[in-house]
């Protein structure tokens, strides 16, 4: 019923309300409603720049799980800057944008490139970054992204994998 009545509530995600009574309680539902991550599970997108280029927003949030592949077949080292800390809550669930700080999801960029080389994830505006931020041909970066103000991110490496 709860799906239902809202829809973003997701499979796996059914929230604990107090009842009193027959009646939910009010604070109880309230406070169930806010706890449930607005996020969806997971998505992937995929890039099939060759040279660097700024992320979109969207490319790198939307979900509690972002898998971003980088799909183009690198001649050199190139750079994937991140976009602005701005312009990535701006393409946020409008539910999270006016109050987007501890928002907090698992990015893992992908490099597919059939060309021996890294990418390299650079700053922009608002970041801060720690950890590795590099990404070798056929490996996979993870990283913990967190919005920390209404201007700023950061984003932690926290490990890597092999991509097959």
């Amino acid at each position: 019923m709860i799906g239902m009545l809202f829809p973003a509530i997701g499979p796996g995600q059914t929230p604990n309300i107090p009842m009193l009574g027959a009646l939910p309680d009010q604070t109880g539902l309230s406070n169930a409603i806010l706890g449930v991550n607005p996020l969806q599970e997971a998505i992937y997108n995929a890039a099939t720049n060759t040279t660097a280029f700024t992320a979109a927003g969207s490319q790198i949030s939307g979900a509690a799980q972002v898998f971003f592949n980088l799909t183009g077949t690198l001649a050199a080292g190139q750079a994937l800057t991140l976009p602005t800390v701005a312009n990535l809550i701006a393409s946020l669930p409008s539910v999270v944008q006016q109050n987007p700080v501890g928002m907090t999801w698992q990015l893992r960029v992908i490099n597919s490139s059939s060309g021996a080389f890294a990418w390299t994830v650079t700053t922009n505006t608002g970041w801060t970054l720690s950890g590795t931020q590099s990404v070798a041909q056929n490996t996979f970066r993870d990283f913990v992204v967190t919005i920390t103000s209404a201007t700023t991110a950061t984003i932690q490496s926290v490990g890597t994998g092999t991509q097959s």
